[in-house]
């Protein structure tokens, strides 16, 4: 049966603003959205998304879900021009932690993936949203939710011009600059626990045309490693032009102009992807960002909560965005929603708090131990994440001409099979043979190489 309600509000009309809409729709009479910045009626930067200048890269766990939520969400995306990556092993060119992982033998149907601007999925999302009869956008900022100390629970939500609106439930969909662990004191619970790790990352992005015909890929991703604190990843957006986002991680400096960009591909990517990067023509200024700190507020290990509010999105957790998760965790936590709207007798913020711990942990660690064992960032490192982290890199070594653990490798970093980046018994095994394997022939080629220099030797 689920539950059911008279009024949702929702505070922040972002992508998880609008996912968290979608899925309350279907328990409440009515939902309201309010969003204090000016939203455009088309696909369009908007100022309270600064990050939305820069490549976002949706996975395609991501587009499953958003699709499940949104019918149709996909084929209205194609029909704007948006790219799909096909089923060719030239479309894309992944680089990870100094490791480019041989993808020619692995792309299948199941990676098909869509690859829409940032501005253009979230016009895209928030024109679904809206289309449902009983949500409402509203163009009005919440000061803050409306608190019932004797109820123990959020009543509604105060407008920045006074109003008090009433609800049964609130999201906050705020974002990473939420104020609910500040509402929780000042009702008189705990602020939640939060772990962050400081990857110090800035981002330069430039808008591109590339002429027709120079790559054949439509994504290309070239991380950052141990050697190389820089990385850059370029996406071909629905309306034939292209992000190039340079960035640098541990307080690294990115490029700071298009030349300097140039010279970075030069160094990280194949010469015909850097090639091309030459030959484009720049669009506009280069735009910058930066993103601190990853942050994980960890509502699930509260004893006390109150009723008739629930945190959303990035006002959970932020993922380093360097990953291109971010929007696919946020697709999962709408699944958590329903679940737990779905369940009428649990506590429904404790049953949706674990649901998005739960899908958080897994990718939250695996992100971590990469960023602090091989990205130079700073943060608590338990004891166990070095060893993880250097069998990864061996792992990611092996998987540069193993296409067994390529694709093992990318199905797991795009969600599709396990949230859980950890492998098996068997692919360790294969990893450690692959790598033997390499280091004997290495060392018979270097032996060969040295009798051949004895050889030439005069007088041997």
């Amino acid at each position: 049966m689920g539950r059911s309600g008279n009024h949702a509000v929702v505070i922040g009309a972002s992508i998880a603003g609008m996912c968290a809409a979608r899925v309350l729709s279907d328990f409440y009479d009515r939902v309201t959205v309010y969003e204090r910045d000016a939203l455009p009626s088309d696909a369009a930067n908007r100022r309270a998304v600064p990050q939305g200048r820069h490549v976002h890269l949706l996975l395609a766990r991501g587009a499953k879900e958003l699709e499940r939520h949104f019918p149709g969400l996909l084929d209205d995306m194609v029909a704007c021009g948006v790219p799909i990556l096909q089923n060719r092993p030239d479309c894309i060119h992944f680089g990870g932690a100094g490791h480019v992982l041989g993808t020619s033998r692995v792309l299948r149907d199941e990676f098909t993936a869509y690859v829409p601007s940032r501005p253009h999925l979230e016009w895209q999302i928030r024109r679904k949203a809206t289309a449902i009869p009983n949500v409402e956008l509203v163009s009005a900022g919440v000061a803050e939710p409306t608190y019932d100390a004797a109820r123990q629970r959020v009543s509604g939500v105060r407008l920045d011009a006074g109003d008090d609106i009433p609800a049964d439930l609130v999201v906050d969909a705020a974002g990473r600059g939420t104020r609910l662990p500040v509402w929780l004191e000042q009702w008189g619970f705990d602020r939640p626990p939060e772990g962050s790790v400081d990857v110090g990352i800035s981002y330069a992005t430039h808008q591109l045309r590339i002429p027709d015909g120079l790559i054949a890929e439509k994504v290309v991703v070239s991380g950052a490693s141990r050697n190389q604190t820089r990385g850059l990843g370029m996406l071909c957006y629905e309306d034939g032009t292209w992000g190039l986002t340079t960035f640098g991680v541990a307080n690294a400096e990115p490029p700071h102009d298009f030349a300097e960009m140039c010279a970075l591909a030069d160094e990280i990517v194949p010469p015909h992807i850097a090639a091309a990067v030459r030959k484009a023509q720049p669009i506009g200024d280069v735009t910058f960002h930066k993103f601190p700190a990853s942050r994980w507020r960890r509502y699930h290990k509260l004893d006390r909560f109150p009723a008739g509010i629930l945190p959303f999105g990035d006002a959970v957790a932020s993922f380093n965005p360097t990953y291109g998760q971010g929007m696919t965790m946020t697709s999962l936590q709408a699944g958590h929603l329903q679940r737990a709207l779905e369940s009428p007798d649990t506590d429904l913020a404790r049953e949706f708090n674990a649901a998005t711990a739960k899908s958080t942990y897994p990718v939250w660690t695996m992100n971590a131990i990469g960023d602090l064992v091989l990205h130079g960032a700073a943060g608590r490192m338990p004891w166990w994440y070095r060893p993880v982290g250097e069998l990864f890199d061996q792992f990611l070594g092996a998987a540069e001409t193993d296409p067994v653990l390529a694709e093992w490798f990318l199905r797991r970093f795009s969600l599709l099979d396990s949230l859980y980046m950890v492998p098996s018994g068997k692919l360790v095994a294969r990893t450690i043979g692959h790598n033997m394997r390499l280091l004997l022939a290495e060392k018979r080629a270097a032996r060969s190489r040295r009798a051949h220099d004895r050889d030439l030797v005069p007088g041997r």
